[in-house]
């Protein structure tokens, strides 16, 4: 699994404003609160799979990815983070599953958020990323945009990599769905394959989102 040891991922969640929460009854549950009951959970899995403390890397130092790198700092007070999920096969891991949910104060910034990743700093940021942690090999890793359209969220968006290999090609998928004021993320690596579940996992997530929002 040379590749997999090679190659380090980050895909930054970032929003583009601040604001201050609206005062809620002493019964209801903090945004904050909202945005962790809506991680995704070890029973949404399969049997097999395992759960590690979640991994955050460094902030890059690239110059593409100086603007979300800035909008990122700015949405961290909002933001829950779920457990790393990983599915391995005779002791080498083949799927890992990341998930991150922001409970924003207003629609507007939830917005904002997705319109950063919207960019095309985003893209180019993801692709100099990779780049950079295959510097030495003779691997070209490749980065679009993916399709997530016809969901049940408000807005989404999504990007795609492929790291080729004659060993072990790895992919990777970064979602994003916006729910209201609320976000639910997925990243995703798989070996051999594009991961098989990531709609299926989307989906739960965003109607977990959707129901925690509306009653929290």
């Amino acid at each position: 699994m040379k590749t997999n040891r090679r190659v380090a991922v980050v895909i930054v969640a970032a929003s583009v404003a601040l604001g201050i929460a609206f005062a809620s009854p002493a019964w209801a549950r903090s945004d904050k609160q909202v945005a962790r009951a809506s991680t995704l959970r070890i029973s949404d899995f399969p049997a097999g799979w395992t759960t590690s403390p979640a991994t955050e890397g460094s902030p890059s130092k690239l110059p593409a990815c100086r603007a979300t790198v800035a909008a990122a700092k700015k949405a961290k007070p909002y933001r829950a983070t779920a457990p790393d999920f990983g599915l391995s096969s005779g002791g080498t891991p083949t799927s890992r599953v990341a998930n991150m949910v922001y409970v924003f104060p207003s629609v507007k910034q939830a917005k904002a958020y997705l319109a950063a990743f919207k960019l095309p700093s985003a893209e180019e940021c993801l692709q100099a990323r990779l780049d950079k942690s295959m510097e030495g090999s003779s691997v070209q890793a490749t980065v679009e945009t993916l399709d997530v359209s016809g969901s049940a969220a408000d807005d989404e968006l999504g990007l795609t990599a492929t790291v080729p290999s004659s060993v072990d090609t790895v992919y990777f998928e970064a979602v994003a769905f916006r729910v209201g004021r609320g976000v639910t993320t997925l990243t995703t690596q798989n070996v051999g394959a594009r991961f098989p579940d990531t709609a299926s996992l989307a989906t739960t997530a965003i109607a977990r989102l959707k129901t925690n929002l509306a009653t929290g």
